[in-house]
């Protein structure tokens, strides 16, 4: 007598999922959105294409997902920057960014190429997705930090987030024919010793030090 499959949905691995989030990560990066299909997505996976819809309900649910796994470490620290900004919490948003992007340089390629799309009802959809892990109040913790006078004397800190955004994106931006140019090599350990560098520029640039805390208090 046949063996009867179970009803429901399909059984499948943890790791599943997984796979697809980095399958997905991978090629999304790598090409257009629009030149991405569901069945590449699962082919790359090794796991069958029904599983994204089993998860992501979509290809669009999937790419949500991907970008907002992809950056939850930088989210983490900058929702406790939030909470409770102190004098090194713009280094330690800055480091948390470098160390997961250092695992994938080019993913910021791709918010960039996501946020510059015309304007289309497709795009639109994708760019609101991108836009709801960016909210406005996500990086007020330079008008805090102003508030407090933990910035140094004259520092506007509508100018400090912006020297903040470039110090901590741009190396990831950099054309490549500028890198050749220059001779610089963004390997991760690069990426994490320019890290540290950026940091101390922070701290030194922007941020008031103790003594300067003292005798504004």
């Amino acid at each position: 007598m046949p063996v009867k499959k179970p009803v429901g949905r399909p059984a499948v691995k943890a790791d599943n999922r997984c796979a697809l989030i980095n399958a997905a990560k991978t090629l999304f990066v790598d090409n257009d959105y629009d030149k991405v299909s569901i069945r590449a997505i699962a082919a790359k996976a090794k796991v069958d294409a029904s599983l994204i819809r089993y998860y992501f309900q979509s290809k669009l649910g999937l790419f949500a997902e991907m970008l907002k796994e992809t950056i939850e470490p930088v989210h983490a620290q900058l929702n406790n920057s939030k909470e409770k900004s102190t004098q090194d919490s713009p280094e330690k948003i800055l480091l948390a960014f470098y160390k997961i992007m250092s695992q994938n340089p080019d993913f910021p390629k791709l918010i960039f190429r996501t946020a510059s799309l015309k304007t289309t009802k497709k795009n639109q959809e994708l760019q609101a997705n991108l836009l709801s892990l960016f909210p406005k109040n996500r990086l007020t913790i330079f008008e805090k930090m102003h508030q407090q006078n933990r910035l140094q004397q004259g520092i506007d800190p509508m100018c400090a987030k912006m020297s903040f955004i470039s110090l901590m994106v741009f190396p990831f931006l950099m054309p490549d024919i500028f890198k050749q140019a220059l001779n610089i090599k963004t390997s991760a350990e690069f990426l994490q010793h320019l890290a540290k560098q950026n940091a101390q520029i922070l701290r030194h640039g922007l941020i008031a030090n103790e003594s300067q805390l003292s005798q504004d208090a």
